[in-house]
């Protein structure tokens, strides 16, 4: 590792540190053996690569600035061990495997990554053979030579049904994404977004939140309706969503006296009290 990315690593006394390289070479088999188990779920993987394309569209300015000091001949690539920790630093969104198995995926002959468009990346990612499907491996293949007819994107304008009607309100907002993601995938990046903590939160084709139009989260969007088109041109569409949240383990709810009808003192020192 590179003395300037060393110290950017570097956590302030009494914090947590990212593991040693030592640490890393004990959990490398354990991890490989995980991620190809995790790589081979094609749905699990795909809205996985999903995930990380939003994040490193979100992230790439702190990562940019993260790679840039260490990267001294303006290459735009570092060393995969530099990449893991620095992501770690940046507090990555995903599991531990899942970092190490994009890290090995991202790596070059050269054993560098290139940290610039990390977000292309990794939806290039995702256009990779399926050695377990030889129809997918081939459709894959066309998808490589043929990007503009193998990714298809859509914008969707985001809207949370009880303020659609807002010219402005923070959960409401635009997005364009690949029409192959899935819709939890969307679902985790509205509550991402918004900062909604809440697992009861369901995505709509229509304003009105009927079964009927509730998206299902293991569905692709494509699946759904959206087809998708050119990424510099995409179609534009709406969804809309909701959530409830839950307020069993609230005190004051579960506690009732704290809403009990007192006598009013100064009634009872007047002997009007009952």
């Amino acid at each position: 590792m590179t003395k300037a990315l060393t110290g950017l690593l570097t956590s302030p006394a009494g914090t947590r540190t990212p593991p040693r390289p030592d640490q890393l070479g004990q959990q490398q088999v354990s991890m490989d053996k995980t991620s190809r188990s995790f790589g081979s779920n094609r749905p699990a993987f795909e809205s996985f690569l999903s995930e990380m394309t939003q994040w490193f569209s979100d992230h790439q300015l702190q990562v940019d600035e993260l790679f840039g000091h260490s990267d001294a001949d303006g290459s735009g690539s570092v060393h995969p061990e530099d990449f893991y920790l620095g992501l770690m630093n940046l507090g990555v969104a995903c599991q531990q495997f899942q970092l190490h198995m994009l890290t090995q995926q991202l790596k070059t002959a050269n054993d560098t990554i290139s940290y610039r468009d990390l977000s292309g990346q990794v939806q290039r990612l995702g256009l990779r053979d399926d050695p377990q499907n030889t129809q997918t491996s081939r459709r894959d293949q066309h998808q490589l030579l043929n990007p503009e007819n193998g990714r298809r994107f859509v914008r969707l304008s985001v809207r949370l049904i009880p303020f659609d009607g807002a010219a402005a309100h923070p959960g409401n907002f635009e997005v364009v994404l690949l029409s192959s993601s899935r819709v939890l995938s969307l679902i985790r990046m509205i509550q991402d977004r918004v900062g909604i903590q809440t697992s009861r939160l369901e995505v709509y084709r229509s304003r009105v939140p009927t079964e009927e139009a509730r998206l299902l989260p293991e569905s692709l969007l494509e699946e759904c309706g959206f087809r998708g088109g050119p990424e510099g041109t995409p179609p534009e569409d709406t969804v809309y969503y909701d959530y409830s949240l839950l307020f069993t383990d609230c005190p004051i709810l579960n506690c009732d006296h704290y809403f009990r009808s007192m006598p009013d003192p100064a009634a009872v020192n007047s002997g009007l009290g009952l």
